[in-house]
């Protein structure tokens, strides 16, 4: 293997909450009697942070403060994420991994006590040696944790992995010195992420088989 660790972005690359995230969109923008948006459109005007998102998705933050959205956005999302699955590889390639010797970790902008929950749901947080989340459900940034973990981790960087489904992940990666892995079908279209330089696979499967 050419890396040692692995660090997992959670949300649409080892979860797969694409179809939960549009719905409970659509709910909300429905609510405001708004123009409601496909799974297309979801992925061109997705991003960090996700303030900027919920502007061009059509709320007004001026009439609803975004950390008033925010909290009804995951109210609805804790209601239904149990209704969704990880992506179908996700869990063989992950005991894969660790058949292979890898240690694996959890890197994501959902607030610690959902993921938590959620990779516990799972039973994915024993193939992880950590699970590390942020400190609220506004989905700002997940650098600075993610700055902590890297020195954390016994591992070089030079055989660290971060693997996500965003431009925001590639970023991340690259400011804490580590490789970085995307995997389409998630939160951006591929065009995007193959825009960053980054490796991009259609698969976690497609990405193990290249991990050697």
């Amino acid at each position: 293997m050419r890396y040692e660790h692995i660090i997992w972005d959670w949300n649409g690359t080892l979860f797969d909450d694409i179809e939960l995230v549009v719905d409970v969109a659509n709910l909300m923008l429905e609510r405001r009697s708004l123009p409601t948006i496909d799974h297309e459109r979801y992925r061109e005007i997705f991003g960090f942070p996700v303030r900027g998102y919920y502007e061009r998705i059509g709320f007004d933050l001026e009439r609803e403060p975004f950390e008033v959205l925010a909290v009804e956005f995951i109210a609805e999302y804790q209601a239904r994420w149990r209704d969704h699955e990880l992506r179908a590889d996700a869990r063989p390639v992950a005991d894969a991994l660790h058949a292979r010797g890898a240690t694996q970790s959890v890197l994501s902008a959902s607030e610690q006590e959902l993921l938590n929950a959620m990779t516990s749901h799972f039973a994915i947080d024993e193939r992880m040696t950590a699970l590390v989340g942020i400190d609220d459900h506004h989905a700002a940034s997940k650098l600075d944790h993610g700055l902590a973990h890297i020195e954390a981790l016994p591992t070089s960087k030079d055989r660290v992995l971060l693997v996500g489904d965003t431009e925001h992940d590639f970023e991340v990666a690259t400011a804490m010195g580590v490789a970085c892995a995307l995997i389409e079908d998630g939160h951006a279209p591929r065009e995007r992420l193959e825009a960053t330089g980054a490796a991009t696979y259609g698969s976690l499967t497609a990405l193990l088989a290249d991990l050697g």
